[in-house]
């Protein structure tokens, strides 16, 4: 059962336009010649069974868009929302909290020294750990919070209802965290550490009106995240807040 549902899966993603078109001729001819071919009181009866099958297929069609939808933004390696889920989230929320003034915070999160476990232990060692980091983050924050796969070595967090120092205070938990997970005999059990940067909506929005910027907040909150998680690698094994001595 499975195989045949991969087959008309993928047959469908390769003729899709050709397939609905050809439906809905097939459905015209019914609607056309029912009652040449039945009595009237038949012809019902016909009639229900359209409909039956019609929403069936409505119901089948709107789950595999749907399923199309979430594989979209889901990374495949972790199962977490990917990055243009992220923006999608983002865009949202920003215009929510600009209007209610509430507070929110994004971290970027980047795995110190990566490339070097990639190059001794390899790429399959590699994305155990990614996958693993995921774990623990995932784990380790709110129902309300989303942690994203920014893309490579890389997440991000985002924090509705959280000030910059709640979250960095969160983060900094997680660092703890990675720092003292055993990632098991793919990596010799080596130490992995991880960098962060938070930044605020407040902190952005201070900003905004201090330099009378004009730029997204969407952007800018990612600019400023992003900044702050560079201040952080500096040193490695650090979380830096974006008001702690980031030029912005």
């Amino acid at each position: 059962m499975k195989k045949i549902v991969q087959i008309f899966t993928k047959l469908f993603m390769s003729h899709a336009p050709l397939i609905l078109s050809l439906l809905g001729v097939l459905l015209w001819l019914l609607v056309y010649f029912i009652y040449w071919f039945f009595p009237m009181n038949q012809a019902r009866w016909v009639w229900l069974s359209v409909v039956v099958i019609l929403i069936f297929n409505g119901v089948s069609l709107g789950e595999f868009v749907k399923t199309l939808a979430v594989k979209g933004y889901t990374d495949s390696l972790t199962g977490l929302p990917n990055k243009g889920f992220m923006y999608l989230r983002l865009n949202i929320d920003m215009e929510k909290y600009a209007k209610q003034q509430k507070e929110y915070s994004l971290a970027m999160i980047d795995i110190d020294r990566f490339k070097n476990i990639n190059d001794t232990y390899g790429h399959l060692a590699g994305d155990k750990v990614i996958k693993e980091i995921a774990d623990i983050l995932r784990k380790n924050v709110r129902a309300s919070d989303e942690v994203i796969r920014w893309g490579g070595e890389e997440y991000a967090i985002l924090l509705p209802e959280t000030s910059e120092e709640g979250a960095a205070n969160l983060i900094e938990r997680i660092r703890n965290l990675v720092e003292n997970h055993d990632f098991g005999p793919e990596i010799a059990s080596q130490k992995v550490t991880i960098s962060a940067g938070v930044v605020s909506y407040k902190k952005l929005e201070e900003v905004k009106v201090k330099e009378n910027r004009l730029t997204n907040n969407t952007d800018l909150i990612v600019n400023f995240s992003d900044q702050a998680l560079y201040q952080a690698k500096k040193t490695r094994n650090t979380v830096c807040r974006f008001s702690q001595g980031v030029t912005a």
